[in-house]
Parts: structure tokens; C-alpha cells; sequence
């Protein structure tokens, strides 16, 4: 198709040179070659004059309206151009606003692209995660069967022998009875009856004595086996390093290296404990509450908790009041042993609610310190803060420094003032700002410090700890 500029080029050519044909032929005279005629006679000489007189008023006439159409035809022409330089004009800013359209739907097409590629990257862990659970699900049930298949073997068999000396027993005591028993029949009966209901009696006692004895047997067994496992060091006799109250009559139970845990400390008094993970690992000082170990206290303002990256790693505050373990030693914990996770917080009206994770652990930093394993919420407690944490499993740990989470068009860590597992943003804050009584903290928005099952993501929280607390096999058995 052709451009309207040249369409209304090609007029304007025609124009002219329709213009400037026309005004040639009006004003162009033609030569006369002929020789003059003979003088008229006289009567037809003043027909000659007024005919002559006629045809130069006509050439005047003639002479007169060219210039006007010339100057007709300059107006059309200018006019002409006019239109052209603004079709021009129009043509220049329909090719630019055309680029500018080019321009977004790219942009538009490598938003889509990208956010597809996210989505396909959720979708694949959403997949890994599942094939772990299921996987996890086949091994407990295989792991419930086969304990099914031994309880069943052991309890049958000493059912049939308890029915086998029972059967010995009727046997036994029906030979010596046949003696007697034409002499006095009921009284042999009843006498009969009681023996049996004594020996019925005895049996369970003894049985349930088997039981406890057995229980009794498998703890100190398991015992025995985590102090093997937690004796690394030389055979030395070495009192834990206790920072705190002290203990019942100044003394501390001696252990053969330092404890791997609050939970293998046996200090019944909140302090300051220096454990050891393993025999090549370092040491360091861990708060203990009972046999919790602290790894996070909110209480006051007085540290700053919307900090970065390397801050987070390393840890920061102080182990007697507010602090942060640090995720290093929290991925050291968690990696070493299974551990429960206990949440309590307190709202400025006093109310103290618990939230409890069946289990809990963070992988390393190479992998961004993500939320690896977080437990089944444990619903039957008294006073419940509910579930506001599972919504962050898996996520990876993200700072204002190092945004992590799964937002496109937002840092969670800034728009929240703090640091966590986000992801797309969050349910709970704990390490958000700490909003003093006299601030208001019931109107402080998602920047405080909240957990939205317990009086929602504008209230933010007096007081928060996160406490955790190895599941070692047997340490239920050892607490009962």
C-alpha cells in the first residue's frame, strides 16, 4: 500500500503541471506570418476596427485572470505542502507509538517468561516435597508393620505358653483334688474357686512387674547408649561450664565432656550452658530454659532486630536478655539431632499462648538456611497461639540485604522491617520491630512483632521465645 505522503505528492506534481500548462496557453500569443490583407473598403473597415477592438479587449481579459490562477494554483500547491508535512508528522508519531507498543510487549513477554519460570520452579519443589512425604509415609507404614508383625509373634507366644501352664496347672491341682472330692464337694469348689482367682491375681501382678521391669531394663539401656554417644572426649571428669543460679547445694552432676544439649545438662534453673556438638566441632554457649534450648528472646527494644545477612549468620544480642542464636548454630542443632520446636508468646494484657512443631530443623547456608523441616502443629494444648508457621515450610531465609522469598515485585524482609522464612510474604513476624506499651502496638500494622492466629498481623507481641529440644530415642520414656 502506498504511503498517503506520496499519494498527495503525486497530486501536487499533477496539479502543477496542469497549472502551469494552463497558464502558458492563456498568456502565449501567436505570431502572425501571413502578409497583410488588402485595406478593406471603407464601410467594412470600421467592421474590421470593432472586430479588432473586440479581440483586444478579449486578449486583455485574457491577460488579466492569468495571474490569478497562477496565484490560485500557488495557494492549492502551499496548501498542498501543508497537508503533506502533517501527514508526515502524523506518520512519525504513529512509527513511535508503534515502537513504544513493540517496546512494552517484550517487556510484557519477559515478565510472563519470568513468572513461569517461578511457577515452574514452586511447582518442582511442591513435587519434591510431596515425593519426600509420601516417601516418608511408605517407610512409617513399612516401620508400623514390621513392629506389628513382631508384637503379634511375641505376644502370641506367650500367650500359648501362659495358656500352657495354666492348662498344667488345672491338671495338677484336678489329681490332687480327686482324692477328696467324694467327701465334701462344695467346699472343695469354693476352696478350688479361690485358689484360682489368688493365682489369676498373682499372674497379672507378676505380669505387670515383667512389663515395668522390662520398660526399666530398655531406658537404662538407652542411657546408657546417649552417654556413649555423647562421651567424645577423653574419660576425664569435667563439670558442665554453667553461667546462672546455682545449683542445689553448689554442686553440678560431673559429665565425661561437655553436653551436646540443655536437654543433657539436668539443671532445673534457667542460665547460660557451653555446649559441644561433636568431638570436632567448636564449642559455644547456648541459653537454656529447663532442657529448652533458647535460640530466640523478645522482650524490649533494646536490640534491633531488622538487621543483615551476615548479622543473622553470626547471631547478635545478648544470651541474657534479647538475642538471636544465629542461623549457623541453629543449622549445627538442628542438623545433629531431630528437635521439637516451642513458640510462647505474651500480648501486653498478660496472655501467655504456646505454639508446639512436632519437629523442627533449617538446612545450611549454601542452601539459604531454608525451613527444611517443620512438624505437625500440636492442637490439644491448653492455651493455643495456632498455626501460623506451617504457611513458611520450605522457604529460605531472607533478609533486607538478601531477598529470598518468592515475591516478584516486593522484599518481604522490607516491607515487614525485619527477617524470616518468607514466602509471598508471611503469617507470622517474630523477628520484626519490637513495639513498645506506650507506641501503639494493637494499630502497628505487619511491620511489629505478630502471629496471625493469636490477635492478628496489626497487634504486635510483648514478649516472644522460640525454644527447641532434641527427639533422641528414648527421651520420651526418660521424661515420664
Amino acid at each position: 500500500m502506498m504511503r498517503p505522503q506520496l499519494v498527495t505528492m503525486a497530486i501536487v506534481v499533477v496539479m502543477a503541471a496542469l497549472c502551469g500548462s494552463s497558464t502558458g496557453s492563456v498568456v502565449e500569443v501567436p505570431e502572425v506570418t501571413q502578409a497583410p490583407p488588402s485595406p478593406p473598403p471603407p464601410h467594412n473597415r470600421k467592421i474590421q476596427t470593432r472586430s479588432r477592438g473586440n479581440s483586444f479587449r478579449g486578449q486583455a481579459i485574457t491577460t488579466t485572470t492569468s495571474p490569478q490562477k497562477s496565484e490560485n494554483c500557488h495557494e492549492l500547491m502551499t496548501s498542498l505542502n501543508n497537508r503533506v508535512s502533517l501527514l508526515a508528522t502524523l506518520d512519525g508519531d504513529q512509527r513511535h507509538r508503534l515502537e513504544v507498543i513493540d517496546k512494552k510487549l517484550d517487556q510484557l513477554e519477559d515478565s510472563s517468561t519470568a513468572r513461569m519460570e517461578s511457577i515452574k520452579a514452586q511447582q518442582f519443589d511442591f513435587n519434591t516435597r510431596l515425593d519426600s512425604v509420601e516417601q516418608v509415609q511408605k517407610l512409617s507404614r513399612e516401620t508400623l508393620e514390621y513392629i506389628k508383625g513382631k508384637t503379634n509373634r511375641i505376644f502370641g507366644l506367650r500367650r500359648v505358653r501362659e495358656l500352657k501352664h495354666k492348662l498344667n496347672n488345672r491338671k495338677k491341682l484336678n489329681e490332687h483334688s480327686r482324692p477328696t472330692r467324694g467327701v465334701s464337694d462344695p467346699i472343695l469348689d469354693e476352696r478350688l474357686n479361690a485358689l484360682a482367682t489368688l493365682l489369676t491375681s498373682t499372674a497379672l501382678s507378676v505380669r505387670s512387674v515383667q512389663i515395668e521391669v522390662a520398660n526399666l531394663s530398655r531406658v537404662i539401656r538407652r542411657q546408657n547408649h546417649f552417654l556413649q554417644r555423647t562421651s567424645h572426649g577423653p574419660s576425664a571428669v569435667q563439670p558442665p561450664i554453667f553461667y546462672g543460679p546455682s545449683a542445689v547445694d553448689g554442686v553440678h552432676p560431673n559429665y565425661p565432656t561437655l553436653p551436646t544439649s540443655c536437654v543433657y545438662s539436668n539443671l532445673a534453673t534457667p542460665g547460660i550452658l557451653k555446649v559441644k556438638l561433636t568431638s570436632d566441632s567448636e564449642s559455644f554457649y547456648v541459653s537454656c530454659e529447663q532442657d529448652w534450648t533458647v535460640i530466640l528472646r523478645r522482650s524490649s527494644d533494646d536490640v534491633n532486630f531488622e538487621r543483615g545477612w551476615l548479622d543473622y549468620r553470626e547471631g547478635f544480642g545478648n544470651l541474657a536478655a534479647d538475642f538471636f542464636i544465629g542461623l549457623d548454630k541453629l543449622h549445627a542443632l538442628t542438623s545433629s539431632a531431630l528437635h521439637e520446636l516451642r513458640i510462647v508468646m505474651e500480648d501486653f494484657a498478660g496472655n501467655d499462648v504456646d505454639a508446639n512443631y512436632a519437629s523442627f530443623a533449617i538446612g545450611s547456608e549454601s542452601e539459604l538456611y531454608p525451613l527444611t523441616i517443620l512438624g505437625k502443629f500440636q492442637e490439644n494444648l491448653t492455651y493455643s497461639a495456632g498455626d501460623s508457621l506451617s504457611y513458611h515450610a520450605g522457604a529460605k531465609f531472607s533478609t533486607v540485604d538478601n531477598d529470598n522469598d518468592n515475591c516478584l515485585e516486593c522484599n518481604c524482609a522490607m516491607k515487614h522491617k525485619g527477617a524470616g522464612w518468607y514466602s509471598n510474604c508471611a503469617t507470622s513476624n517474630s523477628f520484626g520491630q519490637y513495639i513498645p506499651q506506650d507506641q501503639n502496638y494493637a494499630e502497628a500494622g505487619e511491620t511489629g512483632m505478630w502471629w496471625d492466629t493469636f490477635r492478628g498481623a496489626k497487634y504486635s507481641l510483648k514478649k516472644v521465645r522460640w525454644m527447641i529440644r532434641p527427639i533422641a530415642e528414648g527421651l520420651d520414656a526418660l521424661r515420664r
